[in-house]
């Protein structure tokens, strides 16, 4: 993309925005951080570094953001010896096993971090950056702590999930200058793992209402989706992964298709390359339930909004700790009723009965009892989802978002420059 040439832009100090994710897929955390760059309209010029080719590409390009890709050759984490039932016994001996990790984490850093470190850091140089914001965690982007590290540049890490932290991680932790975590129950797990930086922050993702808008009618997109004016339709949207549940919701409808048959569900969402076999799966099991006509997997959609417009319920089902979820937060922006797995940060911002409906992780029966009983009544389904909205609006705006990570980035480059 070319560089602005409006001379505000220009001086305006820079940030780094990496995202290191990959498998052929935009997920949450892109989203989150592309939707933060559409509202940095202030001091701060972003610039973007992907690890991968992505289709969201286009939104930042009418943005006028500067992007950059970095070729990372990632260790196989399947090999031959997995096949050895040899190879099986050793790893159940204690100090075997910690040899191993330690001979693949020596592989993998001096073959796919270091060589991807170098890369950012010649970025890093070009582009003059004020301020690395690594949005990935700090094993996914320890590549990217070692070019801050290098550059001396200012640098915080954006905390997504729950991971598993060793001695590198907190090692790595006490040399950043912050640490943003997406929610409270993630700042814990990191707390609780020993994972201290200078500044531990909670920021809630956000999302703009008028950057998350149908563009189509409600009653197009439904009749293009197969779906009859009077059916209740649920959705799960969300790259396809055991972990994220479809399975459960599958199991659900069937319960769900006894007290209302005309109900129908739709799987949004495209499979990651570790879903593939769990996507031919749910899909065998739902012909197996007789959901075959109850059931539609519409693969991936570029036009998010519009097909929640057109559902009547969202439904999130991850069968772990979830840290925030951002298709709750689109469902509630667009006035939709939520059904959400209570764990991990979700209950933060999803009050039960009032702004959604919480349900145990990986219990089909007590989701399908939520999803029958909002079938069965509209004015529910109307006031919860009205509330949802109003929450949406007030706690998660983009502009409180956008100002309060511009604040973090104020404050690490002052902090450098007084250095």
């Amino acid at each position: 993309m070319a560089r602005s040439t409006n001379a505000t832009a220009l001086t305006r100090p820079t940030v780094l925005i990496v995202e290191a994710s990959s498998g052929g897929i935009v997920g949450g955390s892109l989203t989150g951080l592309v939707q933060q760059v559409r509202g940095m309209d202030g001091d701060w010029r972003p610039v973007m570094a992907l690890y991968e080719r992505k289709a969201i590409e286009s939104e930042l390009n009418r943005e006028g953001v500067r992007v950059f890709h970095v070729d990372r050759w990632r260790v196989p984490k399947e090999h031959a010896l997995q096949r050895s039932s040899g190879y099986h016994a050793a790893r159940r001996v204690g100090a075997v096993r910690s040899l191993l990790h330690l001979g693949r984490q020596v592989v993998r850093t001096g073959a796919e971090e270091l060589p991807a470190a170098l890369r950012l850091s010649r970025i890093i140089r070009a582009e003059r950056a004020d301020v690395v914001h690594l949005g990935n965690g700090i094993r996914a982007n320890f590549d990217g702590i070692l070019a801050a590290w290098l550059t001396r540049t200012p640098c915080l890490v954006h905390v997504k999930g729950f991971e598993k932290y060793g001695a590198r991680e907190r090692w790595a932790a006490s040399r950043i200058d912050a640490v943003v975590c997406m929610t409270e129950a993630v700042r814990e797990h990191c707390l609780r793992a020993g994972v201290r930086a200078p500044r531990m922050e909670v920021i809630y993702d956000a999302l703009a209402p008028e950057n998350f808008r149908p563009t189509v009618a409600r009653d197009r997109t439904r009749a293009a989706l197969g779906l009859d004016p009077d059916t209740v339709a649920f959705g799960i949207l969300g790259g396809i992964q055991e972990w994220k549940g479809q399975g459960v919701v599958i199991e659900a409808m069937a319960r769900v298709r006894a007290a209302h048959p005309a109900a129908r569900l739709l799987v949004v969402g495209a499979a990651h390359r570790s879903g593939v076999e769990y996507e031919r799966r749910i899909r065998a099991r739902a012909n197996e339930l007789g959901l075959a006509q109850h059931v539609v997997f519409t693969g991936f959609r570029s036009d998010v909004p519009d097909v929640v417009e057109a559902l009547d319920v969202i439904v999130h089902a991850s069968v772990r700790p979830e840290p925030f979820g951002r298709v709750i937060l689109e469902g509630m922006l667009l006035g939709r009723p939520v059904i959400a797995a209570a764990a991990g940060g979700v209950p933060e911002f999803v009050d039960d009965e009032r702004t959604g409906f919480l349900v145990p992780p990986g219990d089909a029966e007590a989701l399908a009892a939520r999803m029958t009983r909002l079938v069965a009544d509209p004015a529910l389904r109307r006031s919860v989802g009205e509330r949802a909205r109003a929450e949406a609006l007030e706690r998660f705006a983009l502009r409180r978002h956008v100002d309060a990570m511009s604040a973090l980035y104020d404050s690490i480059a002052d902090r450098k420059k007084k250095r």
